[in-house]
């Protein structure tokens, strides 16, 4: 069950946070949204396998042991995305 609460939900967590920053950037001649969706499709079945085999190998602990590393792994891509949108927003001619 941890597989996929931990997985699934930080799965979803990104695609819709992936989504919000495509729709955000939509429509003002920038390529944030490409660049966020790249970014989406390479990071997050990379994120998905990490977790899984972190969760794997930590299964004998409680989640507190290991859920900050979690926790830090699956807020990667969001920052990454957010970053990107936020260099373009500012910098933007």
């Amino acid at each position: 069950m941890s597989y996929f609460v931990v997985a699934g939900g930080i799965f979803l967590f990104q695609a819709a946070f992936s989504y919000a920053i495509i729709l955000a950037s939509a429509g003002n001649g920038s390529f944030v949204g490409l660049g966020a969706m790249l970014l989406a499709v390479f990071g997050i079945p990379v994120t998905a396998v990490v977790n899984l085999v972190l969760v794997h190998t930590q299964r004998k602990n409680p989640i507190k042991a290991y859920g900050r590393r979690l926790l830090m792994l699956a807020l990667v891509l969001p920052m990454a995305q957010l970053g990107l949108f936020v260099l373009v927003s500012v910098f933007h001619w």
